[in-house]
């Protein structure tokens, strides 16, 4: 007889399960938004270490929105490592940008920073390094070519809340972050996502 191995356990205690979901599923809204809401992205910023969190629908939204902010015009390039999840160059098509994917270095997983160099065109506008199981990108090299080619970065903080690069928090290093706090993450709020 077999026994079933659960893909993933949420590990949240029912207090925090119940206020969760009280949460999700009250009506009653101070101003425009939840005070709860309000002290989350107070304290999910003072624990990245940066000025501003804002609560999203998901970390494809956040996604959207940091490349949106950015004001990119159609045919723009964006480069991104060739392993990440597939809505990351889905998001990138949907806007009108060209996704430019670079090799990942094989002893990490994320993407290689000496590929980046050769990939750069006049219609490069930014990178999106995507740290993965927790394992922080190279952002020192990262932010150099960045500096070097007048690029923006936007950190895929998808599987790395928590994590740190020499001393910061991912998702305080480059030009805005975006985090998934969905089901499988190890900090789940049932399924939304942060822009930092």
């Amino acid at each position: 007889m077999f026994k079933s191995i659960p893909r993933f356990k949420i590990s949240l205690t029912n207090k925090e399960l119940n206020l969760l979901l009280k949460g999700i599923f009250s009506r009653r809204r101070h101003g425009n938004s939840d005070d709860r809401i309000v002290e989350f992205e107070k304290r999910f910023a003072e624990y990245i270490g940066v000025n501003y969190a804002i609560m999203v629908p998901s970390a494809r939204v956040g996604l959207y929105l940091s490349l949106k902010n950015l004001g990119l015009n159609p045919g723009d390039e964006i480069i991104l490592p060739s392993f990440t999840h597939y809505a990351v160059p889905t998001m990138i098509l949907y806007l009108g940008l060209k996704p430019i994917f670079v090799d990942i270095d094989p002893q990490t997983y994320n993407l290689n920073p000496n590929l980046v160099k050769g990939l750069i065109t006049p219609n490069t506008k930014a990178i999106i390094p995507t740290h993965l199981y927790g394992l922080p990108c190279d952002m020192d090299a990262i932010l150099e070519i960045a500096k070097r080619y007048n690029l923006k970065v936007i950190e895929d903080c998808a599987q790395s809340c928590g994590a740190e690069y020499r001393g910061k928090k991912t998702g305080s290093i480059g030009d805005g972050a975006y985090f998934s706090l969905g089901l499988t993450k190890n900090i789940t709020a049932l399924g939304i996502g942060v822009v930092t």
